[in-house]
This record gives C-alpha cells, sequence and structure tokens, in this order.
C-alpha cells in the first residue's frame, strides 16, 4: 500500500497523453527506425504505472527522434541470387526488466551474401517468464526467434530463391548453443519442468539440418539494440550501424 502510495504521488504530468504519443512513434518505428523499438516497449509497458522518470524518458526519446530526423535505414544488394542467404540473430539481456525481472527478446532478420546485407526484420520483446541465467534466457529468446520468424521464413526464402538455401542462425551464448544440440542440460536440471518443450522443438530443428547453427561474437550481434540500454554514445552508434541504420554523413 505504501508503494502504491508513492507511485500515485510521483504519477508523470504525461500519463494522459502518454499512449497517444507511444504509439505513433512506435507505428513508424516498426518500419524505418528499429533503433527506438526498446525504448518505445519499455515506455509502452509503463502506461499503467506512469511515472515522472517516464516524462523524463520520454521526452529524451522525443529529443533524440528530432536531432535524427535525417537518420535511415539502408540495405545494398550486389549479388546474384545463388549468393543469397537468410541470416537470423537472437539476443536476450538477462533480467533487464527491474520492475518484474524479466528479460528482454531481440530478433534481427536479414539477408546476406558477399557483398550484400539486407534488413527486413527487428524484434524487441520482454519475455512472458523470468528466467535464472542469461542462457535460459537466451533459450527463450532463441524459442521465439525460431518458432515466429525462422521457420516460417524459411518456406518463403527456399520458394524465393533458387538455389533453396538453409537459414544462417547466429547467437552469441555458447551455453545455449550447447544444449540446443544436445537437447539437455546437466546443470539447469529445472530447464524439465519449465522450457522442457522449448528444449525439445530446438533440439529437433537442429537435427532437421534445415537450418545452420552457428556463433556470433558479442560486438558483432545487431539484436543488441533491441535488449539494452546504451549509455555510452560510441557503442550506440555502432550498434545503430549494425542493423543498417544510418546518418547521410
Amino acid at each position: 500500500e505504501k508503494r502504491k502510495t508513492e507511485d500515485e504521488g510521483d504519477r508523470g504530468r504525461l500519463a494522459p497523453s502518454a499512449a497517444s504519443i507511444v504509439m505513433k512513434i512506435l507505428y513508424g518505428a516498426r518500419f524505418v527506425r528499429m533503433d527506438l523499438l526498446r525504448i518505445i516497449g519499455f515506455l509502452a509497458c509503463s502506461f499503467t504505472r506512469w511515472t515522472s522518470m517516464c516524462d523524463k524518458r520520454l521526452h529524451r526519446l522525443v529529443c533524440y527522434i528530432n536531432s535524427t530526423l535525417t537518420a535511415s535505414q539502408c540495405g545494398w544488394v550486389a549479388d546474384s541470387l545463388e549468393d543469397l542467404q537468410p541470416t537470423l540473430y537472437a539476443d536476450a539481456d538477462f533480467a533487464g526488466c527491474i520492475l518484474t525481472q524479466r528479460s528482454t527478446t531481440g530478433v534481427f532478420l536479414v539477408i546476406r551474401g558477399p557483398r550484400t546485407c539486407w534488413p527486413i526484420l527487428g524484434i524487441s520483446k520482454r519475455q512472458g517468464c523470468v528466467s535464472n541465467s542469461t542462457p535460459e534466457a537466451e533459450l527463450v529468446a532463441t524459442f521465439h526467434a525460431l518458432r515466429q520468424v525462422g521457420c516460417p521464413g524459411l518456406e518463403l526464402w527456399q520458394s524465393l530463391l533458387p538455389h533453396k538455401p538453409k537459414m544462417r542462425f547466429l547467437e552469441d551464448n555458447q551455453a545455449m548453443l550447447q544444449v540446443l544440440k544436445t537437447g539437455k542440460n546437466p546443470t539447469m536440471r529445472h530447464l524439465q519442468r519449465t522450457h522442457r518443450v522449448s528444449v525439445g522443438w530446438l533440439h529437433e530443428r537442429y537435427r532437421s539440418g534445415h537450418l545452420i547453427f552457428a556463433h556470433e561474437s558479442g560486438e558483432r550481434m545487431p539484436p543488441d539494440i533491441f535488449t539494452k540500454m546504451f549509455q555510452d554514445k560510441d557503442k550506440w552508434i555502432v550498434a545503430r550501424q549494425l542493423i543498417n541504420i544510418v546518418m547521410p554523413k
């Protein structure tokens, strides 16, 4: 009751119009400004407990948009169809939500080739469960990425591209990849009760041979910008460039 009283006393001034503002920004972010998805998702989950800190975050977001109006997402294709391959990334920020202790899933789909990089899709989504470790959070993110994006998209790309390529899946957590390859993990016995179906399904996808699973360095993971907040400007610029959003200069 004390916490509820404190929240009511700290009610943000923008609370009545916050939903309208955030949803308008979300509409544009989904199409052309994927770098806004993480903070938009965070603010969208704060409508029922909007505080003065949310006011500050929304104001800072609008200031950032105003200062980057000329930013655009670009892509390039300079290869034949036989050299193209769909590439899927998945990442998670362990316990990124302070209030719920839930992690955030980040997914990025791009078409790659020797001289090709064409972004297709970006997702930032708070997970529906509380994970106990980074590998477990990565497992939830991988399951969402493959079930919602990877497997349905594979049918499409194998129909469009003449050489029917396999989809390349990249992840930066080797412990999670090991669980995926073996279908079990003795150090996380609770997976049998919490994520047993997810582990079994992912192991089947690994054994099917339709996807190529590989490890990628954390510094080269595009979904980072969908899962965490950045305090360093230089790191933010690099993360933004990894999803092909650039300034004209």
